[in-house]
């Protein structure tokens, strides 16, 4: 098994809210957006992205489980972006033949605290099927779970997950 080094940047991960980057132009705002199970039941929300700066990224959608339809307790959980899929018709994210078992082995998500090699871990081995092939190489983020083909599907061309630098006021000198 392949393990998280310092090439991979996981205590880097940022909220996007909370950095100087924003979606890049052309691409939809998810944050909000339900997301839902394969059967429709409501699972959560959208509340952050989080994202690496220097590969400028997505890693994870971080969902609010709070009004949902399968009796979960409120809280923030991590789900790996290629894990889950768009629909965007009915502006919601789709976690495809998730289980509410799988959802409660979840890691909770505290705002703010860095994201460890461990706690990255126990996150892909949720989502890991028996079937699956074994991770290969030493780059954790190129396990399928962060594939962003998955995740947009035939809407765009792989790569393109990307968040582009905002353009802030600077001070005058």
């Amino acid at each position: 098994m392949a393990s998280i080094d310092s090439a991979n940047d996981y205590s880097r991960l940022q909220e996007l809210s909370e950095s100087d980057f924003e979606i890049a132009d052309g691409q939809p705002n998810i944050q909000g957006w339900d997301v839902r199970d394969s059967e429709k039941n409501k699972i959560g929300e959208v509340d952050e992205l989080l994202f690496n700066p220097q590969s400028r990224k997505v890693r994870y959608i971080i969902l609010h489980m709070e009004n949902n339809d399968i009796g979960l307790e409120d809280g923030r959980i991590f789900i790996p972006i290629g894990v889950a899929e768009l629909d965007e018709e009915q502006d919601n994210v789709i976690i495809p033949d998730v289980t509410k078992a799988q959802i409660l082995a979840l890691p909770l998500y505290e705002r703010g605290r860095e994201i460890d090699a461990d706690t990255e871990a126990q996150i892909r081995n949720v989502f890991v099927k028996p079937d699956a092939p074994a991770m290969l190489g030493t780059d954790f983020y190129d396990h399928d779970h962060f594939n962003e083909t998955k995740f947009y599907g035939k809407r765009r061309q792989p790569g393109n997950d990307t968040v582009s630098q905002s353009y802030l006021d600077t001070p005058e000198v």
